[in-house]
């Protein structure tokens, strides 16, 4: 059963329970119970039905419902159970607010098999650890084209490099461009279009990161261009 912080501890009183729809591989399972009043978790929030699983020995399985009335002691009627040790019957339910969760479990033993009526005592409380996020999604930007022209010049010449990217939402910010050479950053660069100049010979790969403001959001395109000597 999970664990919940924060729980609401009831005390015994006069009950009057029900239970019902009880299943279990291999056979025909019932439980049955009288009904009554709802229990109290806090003014508005009551608690009027559970759900229940029993596991025992050699695989057996059954689950139900079972009716919740004015006390945290929750009897279920259970029959067609094998002979056996080692039953562990687990309760779970939601209040009416649909935010406080009560849960229960216990063991059992019934060494003959048949029919027994097992207690189960209900805690309540709100789980911790659900939150609730709001917020917007930024879409990343995209770089479409990296246009080089010349793609091979002379040591000394220049070459006129253009970026086409697009940002579908338009945000968090205007895109800007980083220009690296070489796996070093041309600083000062942030515009779509640069102009670059060749300083040594051989190959050299350039690359573009079109971003929105956001770090984590971002595309790049990379093209080797020849300086020649």
């Amino acid at each position: 059963m999970t664990r919940l912080i924060g729980w609401i501890g009831f005390s015994c009183s006069t009950l009057l329970l029900a239970a019902c729809g009880q299943s279990s591989s291999g056979a025909d399972d019932r439980a049955a119970g009288a009904a009554g009043q709802a229990l109290d978790i806090a003014p508005g929030v009551t608690v009027s039905s559970a759900t229940y699983r029993v596991v025992g020995p050699n695989g057996f399985s059954s689950a139900g419902t079972v009716a919740v009335g004015s006390s945290a002691d929750v009897p279920v009627s259970l029959s067609g159970l094998p002979g056996g040790t080692g039953f562990e019957i687990d309760l779970a339910a939601t209040a009416s607010d649909g935010m406080t969760v009560c849960e229960g479990s216990t063991d059992f033993d019934l060494p003959a098999g048949g029919s027994t009526t097992v207690v189960v005592h209900l805690t309540c409380g709100i789980p911790t650890g659900a939150v609730q996020v709001t917020g917007t999604t930024n879409v990343c930007p995209v770089v479409d084209a990296l246009q080089i022209l010349p793609a091979e010049t002379r040591v000394g010449g220049h070459m006129n490099l253009t970026a086409t990217a697009h940002d579908s939402d338009n945000g968090p910010s205007s895109l800007t461009y980083q220009w690296i050479a070489n796996g070093r950053p041309i600083n000062g660069q942030t515009s779509p279009t640069l102009m670059f100049t060749c300083t040594t010979p051989g190959n050299v790969s350039i690359e573009v990161t079109a971003s929105d403001g956001d770090p984590s959001c971002t595309d790049s395109s990379t093209a080797t261009v020849m300086c020649s000597p």
